[in-house]
């Protein structure tokens, strides 16, 4: 499979973890538990979905609830091949995509108006990974989960989630409370906060840890 095909991987994940799917349980279980990290369009879930069978990888079956039309989806032999191949493929890097942090990218063009909009925007994205949080992570403690025997796989997600979603209000609050002082801080005042505040970091990396504690960083001459 190509590595274009990621999204129809994940597909191809869900459709075997059980035997058979409709589009509409493919979309839901992608909006429930994947949308914070391969956000997709549900056009898109849909024609990935008919492409699956397309290729082989997928077979539906046609049916009816009363009068409606019902499609089944179900991976094949070849389907569970070609999502073995891809998860022996290597990952694609992370990418990191964040307009609100671009907005503040740009804060000295910027009014205190549009920054704290944009750090409103942040909170909003954390709050709604942790709302889903608290709705999914009880019914894994209740073993009520729709797939509970994926709990030792999916906490490992619930964790990645949780944390990033807290990282992000801590960053708000703590860059809230830096732009507070700008009205009254002199330009020398806004560096020295700056030097504190990647200085802080840095002594985070562990590899800079013992070289920060000998010397003080200077302030670099030209901007990055």
């Amino acid at each position: 499979m190509p590595r274009t095909a990621t999204t129809a991987s994940a597909i191809l994940g869900l459709l075997d973890l059980r035997p058979s799917w409709t589009t509409y349980e493919i979309t839901k279980q992608l909006r429930r538990n994947m949308r914070f990290f391969w956000p997709r369009a549900e056009s898109r879930i849909y024609a990935e979905t008919k492409q699956l069978v397309a290729k082989g990888l997928a077979e539906v079956e046609l049916g009816h609830v009363g009068r409606r039309a019902r499609s089944t989806y179900r991976i094949t032999p070849r389907g569970r091949q070609v999502l073995r191949e891809w998860l022996a493929t290597p990952p694609r890097a992370t990418a990191l995509e964040c307009e609100p942090l671009l907005r503040i990218f740009m804060a000295d063009r910027s009014t205190r108006a549009q920054l704290d909009a944009a750090l409103r925007q942040v909170r909003a994205d954390a709050r709604a990974i942790l709302d889903v949080g608290v709705d999914v992570g009880p019914e894994y403690l209740r073993g009520t989960a729709p797939f509970q025997d994926q709990i030792h796989v999916r906490a490992f997600v619930f964790d990645f989630l949780s944390q990033h979603a807290l990282m992000l209000l801590a960053w708000a609050d703590r860059t809230e409370q830096t732009l507070d002082t700008w009205p009254t801080a002199t330009h020398d005042d806004r560096v020295a906060m700056a030097r504190r505040i990647i200085e802080a970091n840095l002594t985070a990396y562990p590899a800079l840890e013992t070289e920060l504690r000998e010397q003080r960083f200077e302030v670099a001459r030209e901007p990055t």
